[in-house]
C-alpha cells in the first residue's frame, strides 16, 4: 500500500487541467547528509531537509523556488528513516488550503517498481556505504516521472538573481539539449568545503563538455581532438562547483531503464558525465541517440500500418512501433549487454569501459549526415552586488510563502552584499547560510515582524515579546533586564532571563536561556537549555541539547540530545550526545 502524501485536485478535471499540461515536474532528493557530522548522528536525528535556517526548514526555500516557477508536480524522494518527520512538516506548511492547485507525492526510497535483480537480492548491492544511488532511486521512480523534470537537493538555497524559470527557459530554447545543469561559483567561505572537479565548458555555445574530480586526477590530462577541433573556445577551469541542478529529457529514464538496478549508481558520478561525453564524442552520441533523441512519431506511418493496400516499410520511422513515443516506456531499446560495453554500467559498472569508442568508428560518425546528437547545456552563476529594487521585486515573484527581503527607504543607504548559491550540504554551508539570515536580519530590521506576520511560530525579537506572559500571567517570557541585538532572532515559547545577552544570534523555539548567559554568533535549534553565566560564542547546537551553568563554549558544533556538564570549557569541539571532550 501507497504512504505517499498527494495533494491531488484530479477529482475535478477543469481543475488538474493546467497541471497535467505542464511540460516540467520538479524531483527533489533527500539524503542523509553525509558531510554534516555531527547533525547526522546521536539520538533523534533531523533530516537534511529540516535543517532549519533562521527557524525555517531549508525543504521550504527549494519547493517555494519550485512553485515561483509555475511547477505543481512534485515528486519528494525521501529515506524511510526521515519519511514521518518530512511528511508531516510537507503536510502542514504545503496543505490544500494554501496551495490548491499543487500535487506533491512524497515517497520512501524503499518503494517504487523494482527489477527482478532487486527483488531477488533485496538490494543487497547497494551504493557507498549502504545508501542507494540517484540513478537507480530515478530508474525505480520512472513511472511517478511522466514529463521532462528538473532534478534537485532538498539543501538548496538558490539567489533571488537565478529564479528556477530562467533555467528551465534555457532549457527549452535549446531543443537538442538532453542536459542543461547549474555551476556556480562558490563564497570564500564555503570553498574548502565544496568538491573540488576540473570542469570544461564552452562559453560561446553554453554547452558543458567535461566534469572530473581532482582528486585522483594524475598530472596529465587527455583531451580528444575531436573535442578540441569542434569546441576551439573551449575554457577549462576549477572555479566552479556543481549545484546539482539537473535539467533533463525524460527520455534519460528510457536510458536508465535499459540498464540493470545494480548496474546503476549515482547520476553525478556515473550518468551526468557520460551524456556530456556524449554531446560531442560523435561515435557515442549516434550509439545512443535512439534512445535520448528518438525520432518523432510520424502520424502518417501509424495510418499507413493500418492501410490495406500500402506498405509502410518505406517510412523512415517504420522501426517505432504504433504507440512508441519520445516519452513512452514502450519506445524500443537496446538491452544491457554487459559483454559490449556498450553503455554505463557493463563490465561491473565501470563508466570508462562504457564510454570506450573506437577512434576510427569517432571518425565515421562524424562524417556520417544521419548522427542525431545531443548537446548538454551550462548555466554559470557566481557572486554579484545587486540592487534592493532587484531584490525586492525578485522576491516579489517568490509567490506566496516567500518573505520580502526589500527594506523601507532608510534600509537603502546600507550595502546590499552579494548575491550568491549556497548548499547547506556541509557544515560551511550550514553556518554561513545562517550568517547570511543574520546579514539580512541587520541590514532589513522589519525581516524580523516579515517572518512574525508570514509564521505564527516565529516570534520577532525582545521589544515584540516582553508583553508576552507565561501561563501564570506574571513572569515575562523574556526578562526586561535581558539584553538582545536587533540582528537576533527568537523562536516561539522561548524564555530569557535576567541580565542575559543575545548578539546576533538564532533562537529557536522553546528554548530557555538562564540569568546572565551571553550568546554570540549562535545558532540554536528547539528545546535547547542554557544554564545560568554560561557563554557561548560561534557555536550550534541542536535539539533538546543542554549546556550547563558558567560553561565557557566556543567554535563548536553539537549534535541533537549532547549535554555539557556545567563549567565546562570547550573549544573548536564537534560532539554528539554521550560524548565527553
Amino acid at each position: 500500500m501507497s504512504t505517499s502524501v498527494i495533494y491531488d485536485q484530479s477529482r475535478g478535471v477543469s481543475k488538474r487541467r493546467a497541471v497535467d499540461n505542464q511540460d516540467f515536474m520538479a524531483v527533489i532528493l533527500v539524503g542523509y547528509g553525509e558531510n554534516l557530522y555531527p547533525f547526522n548522528q546521536g539520538t533523534n536525528v533531523v533530516s537534511k531537509a529540516l535543517l532549519p535556517i533562521g527557524n525555517v526548514p531549508i525543504i521550504n526555500s527549494v519547493i517555494d523556488w519550485v512553485f515561483a516557477a509555475g511547477l505543481r508536480d512534485v515528486l519528494i524522494i525521501v529515506p524511510p528513516t526521515f519519511y514521518t518527520s518530512v511528511a508531516e512538516h510537507v503536510t502542514e506548511h504545503y496543505s490544500m488550503a494554501t496551495h490548491p492547485n499543487a500535487r506533491i507525492d512524497i515517497k520512501r526510497t524503499s518503494e517504487g517498481e523494482k527489477d527482478d535483480d532487486e527483488e531477488s537480492s533485496e538490494l543487497g548491492n547497494k551504493g557507498v556505504n549502504g545508501r542507494e544511488g540517484t540513478a537507480r532511486l530515478l530508474r525505480r521512480f520512472k513511472n511517478w516521472i511522466r514529463t521532462d523534470f528538473v532534478l534537485l537537493p532538498c539543501d538548496l538555497s538558490p539567489p533571488t538573481s537565478l529564479p528556477l524559470t530562467s533555467i528551465l527557459d534555457r532549457h527549452r530554447s535549446s531543443p537538442d539539449a538532453v542536459l542543461t545543469s547549474v555551476f556556480y561559483e562558490p563564497t570564500e567561505s564555503v570553498k574548502d568545503g565544496e568538491e573540488k572537479v576540473l570542469v570544461a565548458l564552452d562559453k560561446d555555445s553554453d554547452e558543458l563538455l567535461l566534469v572530473q574530480p581532482l582528486e585522483g586526477m594524475e598530472d596529465d590530462l587527455e583531451l580528444r581532438m575531436a573535442l578540441i577541433s569542434s569546441h576551439p573556445t573551449l575554457s577549462l577551469t576549477t572555479r566552479l562547483s556543481d549545484a546539482h541542478i539537473y535539467v533533463l529529457r525524460r527520455t534519460v529514464l528510457d536510458l536508465l531503464t535499459t540498464r540493470r538496478s545494480k548496474d546503476l549508481d549515482s547520476m553525478r558520478e556515473q550518468v551526468i558525465p557520460w551524456l556530456i561525453k556524449g554531446g560531442w564524442q560523435k561515435g557515442l552520441g549516434r550509439r545512443w541517440a535512439p534512445i535520448l533523441n528518438p525520432p518523432k512519431k510520424d502520424p502518417f506511418a501509424a495510418a499507413l500500418a493500418r492501410s490495406t493496400a500500402t506498405h509502410p516499410s518505406s517510412s523512415p520511422y517504420s522501426t517505432l512501433s504504433p504507440g512508441s513515443s519520445p516519452t513512452s516506456d514502450h519506445t524500443p531499446l537496446p538491452p544491457t549487454t554487459p559483454a559490449s560495453g556498450s553503455g554505463f554500467g557493463s563490465n561491473g559498472g565501470s563508466l570508462q569501459n562504457s564510454m570506450i569508442i573506437d577512434p576510427e568508428e569517432d571518425v565515421k560518425a562524424s562524417t556520417k549526415k544521419d548522427v542525431v546528437g545531443w548537446k548538454c547545456k551550462v548555466i554559470l552563476t557566481a557572486p554579484q552586488p545587486i540592487s534592493e529594487s532587484t531584490s525586492t521585486s525578485n522576491q516579489n515573484q517568490q509567490g506566496k510563502g516567500k518573505q520580502s527581503r526589500g527594506g523601507d527607504k532608510s534600509s537603502s543607504s546600507q550595502p546590499i552584499e552579494p548575491d550568491y548559491l549556497i548548499r547547506a550540504n556541509t557544515l560551511a554551508g550550514y553556518w554561513e547560510l545562517n550568517r547570511k539570515f543574520l546579514r539580512s536580519l541587520s541590514a532589513n530590521p522589519t525581516i524580523n515582524q516579515s517572518r512574525s506576520a508570514n509564521n505564527s511560530q516565529i516570534l520577532p525579537n525582545k521589544q515584540a515579546q516582553q508583553s508576552i506572559e507565561d501561563a501564570s500571567g506574571t513572569i515575562p517570557a523574556i526578562s526586561p533586564q535581558s539584553q538582545i541585538s536587533p540582528d537576533s532572532l527568537i523562536g516561539e515559547g522561548t524564555r530569557v532571563g535576567d541580565r542575559a545577552s543575545i548578539k546576533k544570534c538564532i533562537i529557536g523555539r522553546h528554548c530557555n536561556i538562564g540569568k546572565n548567559a551571553k550568546l554570540t554568533g549562535c545558532v540554536l535549534w528547539d528545546f535547547v537549555t542554557i544554564e545560568e553565566n554560561a557563554k557561548i560564542e560561534n557555536t550550534i547546537i541542536c535539539s533538546n541539547s543542554r549546556i550547563g551553568e558558567k560553561s565557557q563554549v566556543k567554535d563548536c558544533e553539537f549534535g541533537t540530545g549532547f549535554e555539557a556538564k556545567p563549567g565546562a570549557i570547550l573549544k573548536g569541539e564537534r560532539l554528539v550526545a554521550g560524548q565527553e571532550a
